[in-house]
């Protein structure tokens, strides 16, 4: 790659890259406009008193931040402005109710597609459309007019652009860098206004509109994937010379997040995915795909993350570069998915058409989403809860079940219990949300415009949306020793179990010892366990299949805890359980095993997970954490036998992994020396970030994770 490029690399680590934002006075008169229009109007006239970005060398343009006084709702991601998310924000945001709930953040992918393909007269077009459907509509007229005011606000500043790259050009002595400028000041007055004609203008034009929703940029190897291929046939374009585009872009789009952010070392701030099904069924990853993740390995640069999403027809040889690639890679950025399960949920759960379902992408720390589409999470749970008020709780009802199908059922009752309060926070929480009224994101959202409804007010056309659960695999575990202790073998009696639990373990540790020592845990191929989380599974599928959001999206359910420890929070408030976890004792985060309960290795390990859920309930935000021995992964045959396991965990039906090549030592040492552990990086929940600049709950719970062999 260009030098110019790895040292603007090197660059962002040190300082922000961008200008800085400027505060803006705006006319008290504006109270008098609908809130639309106020709204557009307030963030136009900041957008363009903004400073143009020209750096030396620069090939892009139009970046810039959004301030906290703005005082109207810019993105929908960051939210600054929504005074009503801000309120919700405030009251709930990490304040666990009940030990069941939380709120949290959510996530997006704009259709980067359209943009590049209609440019934003393709989005006023539309809205002339339907000012004239709904002209009768107030409500609805008022908002495609704020809509369109920002439309017309982001081509003036495009047009500013052109012209201060213009300007910095007429007084440039070297003819090249005059050539690039005057050649970035064209392209400013092609894109966005109008589609995207070359692989740099592709690019250009994604990167100006990435500041108006800075989440994830989704699938841009087939996003961009016609305009390359032109491009190297036609020799517009050298295969290098787009790697060092490519390279750039990456660049801007991680230093969004600037240097001494408190999340600057995190690789979660940006997702993009590569690969997968087309909508012919073949797989799609091309040499697009390989030039993304090529350009991502030789910069040192925290984000964008990327995952790979495999399918039954991904060349094996794409799988074990992209783990070569993942092995290699210091920043942790890599993470794989499964197409099968996923696609077949989305279709199966949410209602989406195989067409439309093989466009999803990922977000933010792993969450499924889809270009053009908000992903409607934001409420994480405790799912061990309801198992806790059945054992402590319903105590004289369950010591009378003679079978564990009796126990199991009022279990149920109490998971269903808690099932109807999370579903109706998680739709008072998105009500709360929809109070503020989004005009700048819209023209990325499919359906905003077309339905005349902010984003925020469920306007988009593709649903979809997860709850994220922690504590899964403990209830696994508790049902497994539940029916392997009490009904099975009957080791102990429910009463003395209950009994034991609420003493924590104390007045009869012998049992505890036995529990631990041959219980019979998830994540070991053992017929017991792997049924209990079938079981379970389904159950949750059972629960949720003829229910909805409020947005009209269907349930998807995942594992993934994001930046907070809601996996450690919750377990500090949760009792005694029967996998012999002490009360107080922090969950395991994701999908998997730890602590040693996975006893029999990584294949075996595999092969639970990847029959665990056969209805793809967990084909939501679902996270997957393998410590594998960094020593081991450095020996080659090894290395091909954890790739050929992996494509088998996949083939079998494995939704998610991301992996961690360390020795527990190296752990254990950066605990207790962290200045010499400074750069060590791994992966936490859905994201990365340096070991020793994780909170003690995060950096237990990884120690607690088993470090595998084969």
């Amino acid at each position: 790659m260009n030098q110019r490029v790895i040292d603007l690399a090197k660059l962002s680590r040190e300082r922000d890259l961008y200008e800085p934002s400027v505060a803006v006075e705006y006319d008290p008169m504006d109270m008098a406009l609908p809130e639309p229009i106020f709204n557009a109007k307030r963030i136009i006239e900041y957008i363009l008193a903004q400073p143009v970005y020209i750096a030396e060398q620069n090939r892009y343009t139009g970046m810039l931040r959004f301030r906290n006084d703005v005082g109207v709702p810019a993105d929908i991601f960051h939210r600054k402005g929504h005074k009503h998310f801000a309120e919700a924000q405030s009251s709930f945001y990490r304040k666990y109710i009940d030990n069941l709930i939380v709120f949290e953040w959510q996530h997006s992918a704009p259709n980067y597609q359209y943009i590049v393909e209609n440019g934003i007269e393709g989005s006023l077009k539309d809205i002339a459309y339907y000012k004239e459907q709904y002209r009768f509509d107030k409500e609805r007229y008022q908002y495609l007019e704020g809509v369109e005011y920002v439309c017309n606000g982001l081509l003036a500043w495009s047009e500013k652009c052109a012209r201060a790259h213009e300007d910095v050009a007429a007084d440039c002595n070297d003819e090249a860098r005059k050539a690039e400028l005057l050649e970035l000041a064209e392209i400013c007055r092609r894109v966005p206004r109008k589609k995207a004609e070359t692989f740099y203008e592709g690019l250009q034009c994604i990167i100006f509109c990435f500041q108006f929703l800075p989440d994830s940029v989704g699938t841009i190897d087939r996003t961009l994937w016609k305009l390359y291929e032109k491009d190297i046939r036609d020799g517009v374009i050298t295969r290098d010379e787009a790697k060092d585009l490519v390279g750039e872009f990456f660049v801007h789009l991680s230093n969004h997040t600037p240097a001494g952010h408190v999340h600057a070392n995190r690789t979660a701030e940006c997702h993009f995915a590569i690969g997968g099904y087309t909508e012919k069924g073949e797989d799609g990853f091309t040499d697009l795909s390989r030039l993304l993740v090529e350009a991502l390995m030789e910069l040192d640069i925290r984000r964008p993350a990327i995952s790979l999403r495999w399918t039954k027809k991904t060349p094996y040889e794409v799988l074990r570069f992209m783990l070569d690639c993942e092995r290699n890679d210091k920043n942790k950025r890599f993470a794989f998915v499964n197409d099968e399960p996923r696609i077949k949920a989305l279709m199966d759960i949410c209602g989406f058409t195989y067409s439309d379902a093989v466009r999803y992408t990922m977000c933010g720390c792993n969450e499924p989403s889809f270009p053009g589409a908000l992903f409607m999470g934001g409420l994480t749970v405790n799912i061990a809860r309801s198992l806790t008020n059945t054992l402590y709780n319903r105590t004289c009802d369950i010591i009378k079940c003679s079978t564990f199908d009796e126990f199991y059922e009022i279990y149920r009752e109490e998971l269903k219990k808690d099932f109807d309060i999370i579903l109706d926070y998680h739709d008072k929480f998105s009500d709360m949300r929809s109070k503020d009224i989004n005009v700048l994101s819209a023209f990325l959202l499919d359906g905003c415009i077309e339905n005349a409804k902010s984003p925020t007010q469920y306007g988009c056309k593709h649903k979809i949306g997860g709850i994220e659960a922690m504590g899964i695999t403990c209830v696994i575990d508790s049902l497994s020793i539940i029916k392997q202790f009490v009904f099975d073998e009957k080791r102990t009696d429910m009463a003395h179990l209950v009994e034991t639990m609420k003493n924590d373990w104390q007045s009869d540790s012998d049992l505890l010892t036995e529990i631990l020592k041959e219980g019979r845990f998830f994540g070991n191929n053992d017929p017991l366990s792997d049924e209990m989380a079938q079981r379970f599974t389904t159950e949750l599928y059972n629960i949720t299949k003829d229910r909805k959001f409020r947005n009209g999206a269907g349930i998807l359910i995942g594992t993934l805890a994001g930046y907070n420890p809601h996996h450690m929070v919750y377990g500090s408030m949760t009792d005694a359980t029967p996998d012999g976890r002490y009360k107080g004792e922090g969950f395991m985060v994701g999908t998997g095993q730890a602590g040693g309960k996975d006893r029999k290795g990584l294949l075996p390990l595999m092969r639970s997970l990847a029959q665990m859920d056969p209805t793809g309930i967990l084909c939501g935000p679902n996270v997957c954490n393998m410590m594998i021995d960094g020593l081991l992964m450095k020996n080659d045959e090894y290395f091909e036998k954890v790739c050929l396991m992996i494509e088998e965990y996949f083939r079998l039906g494995g939704i998610h992994v991301q992996l961690n090549y360390v020795t527990k030592e190296e752990l254990i040492e950066a605990r207790k020396a962290p200045e010499k552990y400074r750069s060590l990086k791994v992966r936490v929940s859905g994201y990365s970030d340096n070991f020793v600049d994780l909170g003690d709950q995060h950096q237990t719970e990884i120690l607690n994770r088993t470090v595998k062999g084969c």
